[in-house]
């Protein structure tokens, strides 16, 4: 069992990440505003979206390479780049909406700013991150998991 654990908690993480409440709040909003017609969409993209980290994780078990580290490797160097750069910018945009949807719950909840609510965002994610890199993976793990 504690094997389990040590390789589990990357799965987690990406786990919350993708299929977080605020991700399936945000496609029943767009169904009640669709009337639902539209909701196969959100069902497929959810089923498409596991199938893909299911694969990943299965190269990247087999292998022991990243998904990042088999498209460096397969692809040249331009290609990479490209694949790099479109990577980083699915990163911002799916990002800003998060500090922007905190922004907006810290105004709605006590009254802040929202460029405050930006910044309180960001000193909460650079918190997380110095925990990362003092105190190792596995507490940042267990903080998000718990």
């Amino acid at each position: 069992m504690r094997t389990f654990f040590r390789y589990a908690g990357p799965g987690w993480l990406m786990s919350l990440a993708y299929l977080d409440p605020g991700n399936l709040e945000a496609d029943l909003q767009s169904g009640v505003y669709t009337g639902f017609q539209l909701s196969w969409v959100m069902l497929l993209a959810h089923a498409v979206g596991l199938l893909l980290q299911c694969l990943s994780a299965r190269l990247g078990f087999v292998t022991g390479k990243s998904l990042a580290q088999h498209c460096r490797q397969g692809y040249g160097p331009r290609t990479g780049t490209i694949l790099w750069i479109l990577t980083e910018i699915a990163i911002v945009g799916s990002d800003i909406q998060e500090v922007l949807g905190s922004a907006v719950a810290f105004r709605l909840l006590f009254g802040i700013p929202l460029w405050m609510g930006c910044v309180i965002t960001a000193a909460d994610t650079f918190t997380f991150l110095a925990a990362q890199y003092l105190h190792g993976t596995r507490v940042l793990e267990g903080f998000v998991v718990s």
